[in-house]
């Protein structure tokens, strides 16, 4: 295949994915144009996005592990919550802010670290995930504690965004992390971080530190979850720790793994599978969860690279047949 072929095989693939998320996208802005619990679905659904495009980073692309994303969560909406009732400035200053207070925390967190693997790098990070729960449980003074800490809806030029803009803001926000993160990991540097997972030597042969890449992820994937956290607040128009509760760790660790890993949006399409097992089915109200991590297990263990694989899978399956019958 010439070097021309295959950049119009790149662009229509580009061309197809812009389309198809975009579409995506669309549907849940339409989904979310009816009644208000709609829109705090959609918006639910986004921010299980950007948690998961968050985790993504780190976990599947630099195969460092880090436990500490309701951490991450919690800061951009207790950011959004500080600045809006005890500073007076809007909340949408909580996004870069929680962003830049979630980034230095994570890579602060990864220094630390940075010597532990496998199952000694998940308890650390997972200890911190603990403390601080429980931090914006006792800090009354601060968080507000257990009842939380309001948040004033986001304005622009004195303008109060509605909760409908609000959800098409986060939307459209996880649209463009999805398509962003599409692009790094096929970028040169992108290659760079994933083969800090494969092949670390590599990494370090070309002259980059393999160290230095790792920290990267981290506080790329704390911004993206912060941002989520900062505009979960703004729609609910609370922070409240059992927001940013412990279990959304162990979300945030299978939505890509349950996707696909070869691509973000494989993260994003976890998260919405998430969200309708656990919320949405109401025959299996009580069980969503369960039949969600026997879902994980099949996933695994038939579709190693998740739902976006099994298109592999299939194509595979009918070449082979397709083989076997010529001849």
């Amino acid at each position: 295949m010439t070097a021309t072929a295959i950049e119009k095989s790149t662009s229509r693939r580009w061309a197809w994915e812009l389309a198809i998320s975009a579409a995506g996208a669309a549907a849940l802005i339409a989904y979310g144009s009816g009644a208000s619990f709609r829109q705090d679905y959609v918006v639910l659904i986004a921010t299980y996005g950007l948690l998961a495009l968050g985790m993504y980073v780190p976990f599947i692309m630099s195969g460092t592990l880090s436990l500490a994303y309701n951490a991450h969560l919690g800061i951009g909406a207790y950011a959004a919550g500080i600045l809006s009732t005890k500073v007076g400035w809007s909340s949408l200053w909580g996004i870069p802010i929680g962003m830049v207070l979630a980034m230095v925390v994570a890579v602060l967190l990864g220094m630390a670290t940075r010597k532990l693997t496998g199952f000694y790098l998940a308890g650390v990070t997972l200890l911190f995930a603990v403390a601080f729960e429980v931090f914006i449980l006792n800090q009354v003074g601060i968080t507000g504690g257990p009842s939380g800490m309001p948040v004033v809806p986001p304005s622009i030029f004195g303008y109060s965004l509605s909760r409908y803009e609000i959800m098409v803001m986060i939307v459209v926000t996880m649209w463009i992390v999805g398509v962003a993160l599409s692009r790094l990991r096929e970028a040169p540097f992108g290659v760079i971080v994933r083969l800090r997972k494969e092949i670390p030597e590599a990494v370090e042969a070309s002259g980059v530190s393999s160290g230095v890449v790792g920290l990267f992820a981290l506080g790329l994937g704390a911004m993206i979850a912060s941002v989520g956290g900062s505009m979960f607040a703004m729609m609910g128009r609370v922070a409240q720790p059992e927001s940013y509760a412990l279990h959304l760790i162990f979300l945030a660790i299978f939505m890509p793994l349950l996707g696909g890993q070869r691509s973000p949006w494989g993260a994003v399409l976890g998260a919405v599978v998430v969200v309708v097992f656990t919320f949405e089915l109401q025959l299996v109200a009580e069980a969503g969860t369960l039949i969600f991590a026997l879902a994980i297990l099949l996933v695994l263990r038939f579709a190693p690279g998740g739902i976006l694989g099994l298109g592999d899978q299939f194509k595979a399956l009918f070449a082979k047949r397709k083989r076997q019958e010529e001849a």
